[in-house]
C-alpha cells in the first residue's frame, strides 16, 4: 500500500473518530462518573493498541522502514511524499529531538492532569468559553517556530553592506522574499482559520443555566481552559517525540499502549483515593448495559483516534493534524449555520458568511505555505476550487434567501387568533353529546367498542350541564398503566399504598365517604381532605366500596421504571431495553405477577432519610420510555441552548403545542433546568407501581390526578380595571423550605429567571422579534439583542420576596447576589402581567387565583393538573418556556417599546398590544368560571372514580352500561363483597 494512501486513510480515520467523540461524549452515561470512565476507556484503548500491534505485518513500518533516513529529510512533504527545497518551503516536518529519560513519566502526568482539568471544565460548562480549543494549532505553531528558529535568521552578506548602490527598496525586497515574511504569512494563515473557528463556535446561544459568581468564575474557568490547551500542546509534542523514534509499527503501537495503560492506572489511583477520602463506596454493584456499551464503543473510537493521529503526526508534524481538524470543525459549524440561516438563532448574514471567508481563506493559504498537496484525499487544487465555489454559492444563497420575516403582523398576533379558532373547535368536540344515548355511543366509539362503566347514567346527569362531556384524555392516560394489573392485584397495591407515610386514606363504604388522615397531618391538609370527602359524598351512593390513597402534597411520588409502569419484564424487552441506561446501583424490580390468585411480589419502598438529587434524577430518567430523548441522549451540554429540544412544540422560540412542552422525557436538557430534578425529593418517592391520587404530576410520574377543592384559588380579584394596573411584568418568588442544592442554585426556574433579569452576563444575547419599517408597511424579523440592554428597556419587576424558611449557605449567597425585595407584601394582581413559575416540587401555587383575575398569567410549567387539557395557550394565558427564550419578545409585544429606550441602537417603537392582553385576561377568567368550577371538578372526579371502580372490580370486563335489542339500557352494577 502506498505511503501516501496510508497517510490519507489515517487522516480520514482521525477526523471521523474525533468528530464522533466530540459530538457524542457529552450525551453518554460516562460523564456521570468521569474518573472511572476515563480509567476504563484508557485501559481498554491501551489493550486495543497492544492487540493491534500483533497484526502489524499488514501495516506500513512493520519491516522497520521508520529508521530509514530517506523519510526524515528536513524538507520532506507533509502529505504526499514529494520533496521540496528548504529555501522555498517555510514549515516542513522534521525529525524531533530524541525523548529524554523523564519524557514518558512527564507525558503520563500531563495526560492525567489534562483529564482532571477537562472533567472540571465539563462540570462548569456554563462558565466556559466555547471554542478556546481552536487555538491549539497556534500553540503548536509557536513550538515549531521555536525549535526551528535558526532557519528564520536573515544572514546579511558583507557585499550587500558595502554595496553603494543598495537602497531601502532593496532591503524591502529582501524582507518580502525572505524567510521572515514566509513566517509571517504562515502565522497569518493559522491565525485566520483558528480565529474563524473560534468565532463560529462562540456564536452558539448560551443556556440560561447559571454561572454563579460567588462559587465559580468565568475567568478561572477560562484560565483552566487555556491551561488545558497548553497541556494539549505539551502532550502532542511529547507523544510525537516519544513515538517518532520508534523503529517499527509494532514498537510504536506498544509504546502508545503503554502510555495509555499507565495513564489509566494513574486515573484509577485518583478515583480510588477520592472515593476512600470522601467516604463513598469503593466498588459499584455493577455496570448498566448502556454504560458498558458506551465504554466499549468509546474505547474503540479513542483507540482508532490515537493510532491514526499517531501515524499522521509522525509522518508529518504536530501542526498539520491539529490545523486540518480545526479547519474541519470550523467548516462543520459554518455549514450548520448556513443550513439554519434566517431562523431566530441565525438571523445575521455577516455572522453566517464571515467565518466561511476567514476559515476558507486561511486554509487555502495554509495549504500552499505548508506544502499540503492533498487533504483527506482531496488534491490541493480541487480543495481550493471547492472552497471558492462554496464561498460564492453560499454568498449568493444568503443574499437571495432573506431572513425569516413576518409581514405586517407580529407572529404572536397570529397565535392569539389561531388559539381562539382552536378553542371553538375543541369545545364542539368535547361536548357533542346532547343526550345519554349519544353520550354512550360516543364513549363506545372512542374506547374501541367498550361499554361505559356502571353509574355512567348518573354521571351523565351531573356532567350534561358542564362544558366537557365526551373527552377525558387525562383520566385515560392516568389509569392506562394500571389496566395491566388484575383487580385483586390492584386492590392489594392500594392497601400497600395506604400504609406509606404521608398518604391519607378515603374509604367509600355503603355509599358514604370517610377520611383517615395520615399521621402528622396539619390543619390545612386536614381541611383539604375534608373538602374532598364532602365532594365525593355528593355522588358516593353511585360508587362501589373502595379505598383511595390520597397524596395532598403538590409533589408527585410514584416513580417506577418504565418497564414496570408498562407491565413489561426484562425478557419481554430484551432486544430494546437492554440498550437503555440503567442506574449504576442496579436495576429496579419489576412486576412479578399480574394474574389473580398469585402472591403479590412488591419490592420494599425506599426508606432512606435523604435521596440525593443525582439519584432522584436517575429515577426520573429510568421512568422514561426506551426511545425517549432522556434515555437515548441522557446527557447534555448545559452551557449551550438546546434548540432541538423545543422543535417538537415550538415555532421558532414561541410555544405553540403546550401539551408537548411538558413531556419531560422528550427533552434531553429538561432534567438540568427544573428544580424537580436538581433537588432532593420533597416527599419520599415510591418506586413500585402503586395507585396514589394527587393534585399534580410531571412526566414520568405515575400518580393519578384528582381535583382537590381548596380556598386559596377562590380569593377575589382586586377592584382594579385592567388598564389601571401597572404595565409591568411582575414576579416575586419565595425560596423553598430547607436547603437549596448547588445544582438547583444554577438550574432551577427561579434562579435562572433571576440571573437572566437581575444580573445578566454582559456578553449574553437574546433573540427578539423587532420591527422593520418600510415605506408601505411594518414587518418584523428576528434580531439578536444584548440581554442587559433589553432588560433596561422592558418593564420587569422581578425578585425574591421571602427568605424565611430557606436554610443553608446558598440562601445567603442568593441574597447577596440578587438582593432581597422584602419590602412589604406586594399584591401581584396590581400588575397587568404576572409571571408564575414552578416550585421545585410542584406547579405554581397561585396560578388558579391569577387565572380568575383580570391580570394576564405568564405561565412557565412542566407540571400537569386535572384542568391542564382544558386550557388553551395564547387564549387563557401566555405560555412561557422553561428556558425563557421568548420571554423578552413576549413582554415587548404586550407592553410595547415606544418611549422606553433604544434596542440595538434604535428606537424600535413596537406598539403595545394592551387590548390583546386584556382580552386574554378576560377569556381566562371567563373560562375558569365556565369549565373549572366546583361542578366541573365534581364531574371530573365522579368520572374518574367510576372508571377506577371498574378497574378494581373482579368483573371489570363484564360490567357496564349496555343496551339490549330493544334499545333499553341496563346497568350491571358493581360486584359486591370484594376482598380488600
Amino acid at each position: 500500500m502506498a505511503p501516501n494512501l496510508v497517510l490519507q486513510l489515517s487522516s480520514l480515520c482521525a477526523a471521523l473518530s474525533f468528530f464522533y467523540i466530540s459530538q457524542t461524549l457529552e450525551r453518554h452515561s460516562l460523564t456521570e462518573r468521569p474518573r472511572l470512565s476515563s480509567f476504563l476507556v484508557f485501559l481498554l484503548s491501551g489493550a486495543l493498541c497492544y492487540g493491534v500491534s500483533c497484526f502489524t505485518k499488514w501495516l506500513p513500518g512493520a519491516d522497520g522502514r521508520f529508521k530509514t533516513p530517506q523519510r526524515r529529510l528536513y524538507n520532506a512533504p507533509l502529505l504526499d511524499g514529494a520533496a521540496r527545497d528548504s529555501s522555498t518551503n517555510g514549515l516542513n516536518p522534521y525529525l524531533p529531538k530524541r525523548p529524554r529519560r523523564l519524557s514518558l513519566p512527564l507525558l503520563v502526568v500531563c495526560i492525567v492532569l489534562r483529564l482532571e482539568i477537562f472533567h472540571f471544565v465539563n462540570y462548569q460548562q456554563q462558565c466556559s468559553t466555547p471554542g478556546v480549543e481552536s487555538f491549539l494549532c497556534i500553540a503548536l505553531f509557536a513550538y515549531e517556530i521555536f525549535t526551528t528558529r535558526r532557519k528564520w535568521v536573515v544572514a546579511r552578506s558583507v557585499e550587500d553592506d558595502n554595496d553603494p548602490w543598495r537602497s531601502c527598496f532593496d532591503d524591502i525586497y529582501d524582507w518580502f522574499t525572505g524567510p521572515r515574511m514566509i513566517l509571517t504569512f504562515c502565522f497569518t494563515s493559522v491565525l485566520v482559520f483558528a480565529t474563524g473557528t473560534y468565532n463560529i463556535i462562540g456564536q452558539a446561544m448560551p443556556s440560561t443555566y447559571v454561572c454563579f459568581s460567588p462559587l465559580e468564575s468565568r475567568r478561572t474557568t477560562l484560565f483552566l481552559q487555556c491551561l488545558g490547551l497548553l497541556l494539549d500542546a505539551l502532550i502532542v509534542i511529547l507523544l510525537w517525540r516519544t513515538l517518532a523514534w520508534s523503529r517499527t509499527a509494532k514498537l510504536r503501537l506498544r509504546t502508545l499502549g503503554t502510555i495509555l495503560v499507565l495513564s489509566a492506572l494513574c486515573m484509577a489511583l485518583i478515583w480510588l483515593g477520592h472515593r476512600v477520602f470522601t467516604g463513598s463506596r469503593i466498588l459499584h454493584a455493577g455496570f448498566g448495559f448502556l454504560y458498558s456499551f458506551d465504554i466499549i464503543v468509546d474505547s474503540l473510537t479513542f483507540a482508532t483516534l490515537m493510532i491514526s493521529v499517531t501515524y499522521w503526526v509522525c509522518e508529518t508534524s504536530p501542526l498539520t493534524p491539529s490545523s486540518v481538524i480545526t479547519w474541519l470543525v470550523g467548516m462543520a459549524k459554518v455549514f450548520h449555520n448556513i443550513l439554519y440561516y434566517g431562523d431566530y438563532l441565525h438571523p445575521s448574514r455577516a455572522a453566517t458568511l464571515l467565518p466561511l471567508y476567514t476559515i476558507g481563506a486561511g486554509m487555502i493559504l495554509f495549504a500552499y505555505l505548508h506544502g499540503l498537496r492533498s487533504v483527506l484525499f482531496i488534491r490541493r487544487f480541487f480543495l481550493v476550487a471547492i472552497l471558492f465555489g462554496l464561498a460564492v454559492g453560499t454568498t449568493v444563497y444568503v443574499i437571495l434567501e432573506s431572513p425569516q420575516t413576518f409581514a405586517n403582523r407580529h407572529p404572536i398576533s397570529d397565535y392569539i387568533y389561531k388559539a381562539s379558532t382552536k378553542h371553538e373547535k375543541w369545545k364542539r368536540h368535547v361536548a357533542t353529546s346532547a343526550s345519554l344515548p349519544v353520550a354512550i355511543k360516543i364513549y363506545k366509539d372512542r374506547h374501541g367498542g367498550k361499554n361505559p362503566p356502571p353509574s355512567f347514567s348518573a354521571w351523565y346527569g351531573l356532567a350534561k350541564d358542564t362544558v366537557v362531556i365526551d373527552q377525558f384524555d387525562q383520566i385515560e392516560t392516568d389509569l392506562s398503566p394500571f389496566s395491566s394489573f388484575s383487580p385483586k392485584n390492584l386492590r392489594k397495591r392500594i392497601t400497600r399504598a395506604t400504609e406509606l407515610p404521608g398518604v391519607h386514606k378515603i374509604t367509600i363504604t355503603d355509599g358514604k365517604a370517610f377520611s383517615f388522615p395520615a399521621v402528622g397531618t396539619g390543619n390545612e391538609e386536614e381541611e383539604e381532605l375534608n373538602l374532598l370527602v364532602a365532594m365525593i359524598d355528593n355522588f358516593a351512593k353511585y360508587l362501589p366500596n373502595m379505598i383511595l390513597p390520597i397524596n395532598l402534597s403538590p409533589t408527585p411520588r410514584v416513580i417506577p421504571t418504565w418497564e414496570e409502569a408498562n407491565g413489561r419484564s426484562h425478557a419481554d424487552l430484551a432486544p430494546i431495553v437492554n440498550l437503555i441506561s440503567r442506574s449504576a446501583d442496579g436495576s429496579n424490580a419489576t412486576e412479578e405477577t399480574l394474574g389473580m390468585g398469585v402472591k403479590l411480589g412488591l419490592s420494599e419502598v425506599e426508606r432512606v432519610p435523604t435521596i440525593s438529587p443525582l439519584k432522584y434524577r436517575q429515577m426520573q430518567v429510568d421512568g422514561c420510555g426506551p426511545g425517549s430523548q432522556t434515555r437515548t441522549s441522557p446527557h447534555w451540554n448545559i452551557g449551550t441552548f438546546c434548540a432541538t429540544c423545543i422543535r417538537k412544540y415550538s415555532r421558532g422560540p414561541f410555544m405553540v403545542h403546550w401539551d408537548k412542552s411538558m413531556d419531560f422525557c422528550e427533552q434531553a436538557d429538561a432534567k438540568y433546568l427544573h428544580g424537580m430534578s436538581l433537588s432532593s425529593p420533597h416527599a419520599e418517592p415510591i418506586r413500585d407501581m402503586l395507585p396514589l391520587f394527587g393534585p399534580s404530576k410531571t412526566q414520568p410520574f405515575q400518580d393519578i390526578m384528582i381535583p382537590i377543592p381548596g380556598t386559596k384559588a377562590d380569593a377575589a380579584d382586586i377592584d382594579w380595571d385592567f388598564r389601571k394596573r401597572h404595565d409591568t411584568l411582575f414576579w416575586k418568588g419565595k425560596l423553598q423550605d430547607g436547603t437549596i442544592s448547588d445544582q438547583a442554585l444554577r438550574g432551577s426556574p427561579k434562579m435562572r429567571l433571576l440571573n437572566m433579569i437581575v444580573r445578566p452576563d454582559p456578553k449574553d444575547k437574546v433573540s427578539m422579534v423587532l420591527p422593520i419599517s418600510t415605506e408601505d408597511s411594518i414587518s418584523y424579523r428576528f434580531e439578536k439583542v444584548s440581554l442587559a440592554e433589553v432588560n433596561n428597556v422592558l418593564p420587569f419587576n422581578v425578585g425574591i420576596s421571602n427568605f424565611t424558611n430557606c436554610t443553608g449557605r446558598n440562601c445567603e449567597l442568593i441574597k447577596q447576589v440578587y438582593g432581597s425585595k422584602e419590602d412589604g407584601k406586594q399584591e401581584s394582581l396590581e400588575y397587568r402581567y404576572v409571571l408564575v413559575v414552578d416550585e421545585d416540587g410542584g406547579p405554581p401555587p397561585d396560578f388558579m387565583r391569577l387565572l380568575r383575575s383580570k391580570s394576564v398569567p405568564f405561565l412557565s410549567t412542566m407540571f400537569r393538573t386535572w384542568y391542564t387539557e382544558r386550557l388553551i395557550p395564547w387564549l387563557h394565558f401566555v405560555p412561557i418556556d422553561v428556558r425563557y427564550q421568548a420571554l423578552h419578545t413576549t413582554v415587548a409585544y404586550f407592553a410595547g417599546t415606544e418611549k422606553r429606550g433604544k434596542i440595538n441602537g434604535r428606537h424600535t417603537k413596537i406598539p403595545a398590544h394592551g387590548r390583546d392582553a386584556e382580552w386574554i385576561g378576560h377569556q381566562g377568567a371567563l373560562w375558569v368560571h365556565d369549565a373549572m368550577g366546583d361542578k366541573d371538578m365534581e364531574a371530573y372526579l365522579f368520572r374518574l372514580l367510576i372508571e377506577w371502580g371498574r378497574l378494581v372490580d373482579d368483573k371489570r370486563d363484564e360490567i357496564g352500561l349496555w343496551a339490549d335489542k330493544e334499545g333499553v339500557y341496563h346497568d350491571d352494577g358493581w360486584t359486591k363483597d370484594q376482598e380488600w
